[in-house]
């Protein structure tokens, strides 16, 4: 059994991915709602990843001079909490820009953190299995998500449901992300 740090950033990195995911096979339906179409998806989409890529990377250089980077992973998960509630306030597709903006940068900041607490904190001769939990359950979590998503949608007959219970969750990956500080 992992310790329990590992099994701290591992759920609150679960919830985190299954929220996430609740959106992610739904994106382009979304943005064919609020006036886009197939160029404007991929546009918006290829986009919001560069920038995340390029927040990744700069806040993967930056942190390496943090002392404590598990705060950076509850800021990180806390930002993308607001991300996600974001969304309920686009209407048209220049916000939504807006949205992937401030996302990248809460994914920018929380992924370098996330991943090297991670690393430092998987216990000593068991760091393959560990890193099984990590990959094994990020793919179930987000598979289960993306499912729970489309009947999310159907159920409520709209984006704003779903985004507000994705913002839920992700704000209860923020919350148990907390008791990472008290290990400091």
């Amino acid at each position: 059994m992992p310790s329990f740090r590992v099994r701290y950033l591992l759920f609150a990195n679960y919830l985190n991915l299954f929220a996430f995911a609740f959106f992610t096979p739904l994106y382009a339906l979304f943005v064919l709602n609020i006036g886009g179409d197939a160029k404007t998806v991929g546009l918006t989409s290829g986009l919001g990843t560069y920038a995340a890529a390029l927040m990744i990377l700069f806040f993967g250089k930056w942190e390496n001079s943090q002392k404590h980077q598990e705060r950076l992973v509850v800021i990180g998960f806390f930002w993308l909490a607001v991300g996600a509630a974001a969304y309920i306030l686009v209407h048209h597709v220049w916000q939504l820009f807006a949205v992937q903006a401030f996302n990248s940068i809460g994914t920018g900041m929380l992924v370098p953190a996330l991943r090297s607490t991670y690393a430092k904190w998987e216990d000593k001769g068991r760091e393959t299995q560990e890193w099984s939990f990590w990959e094994g359950g990020n793919r179930i979590f987000a598979a289960t998500g993306a499912i729970v998503g489309g009947f999310l949608l159907s159920a409520t007959g709209g984006f704003k449901s779903l985004f507000a219970l994705m913002s839920a969750v992700q704000l209860v990956a923020a919350l148990i992300s907390l008791k990472l500080l008290k290990k400091i």
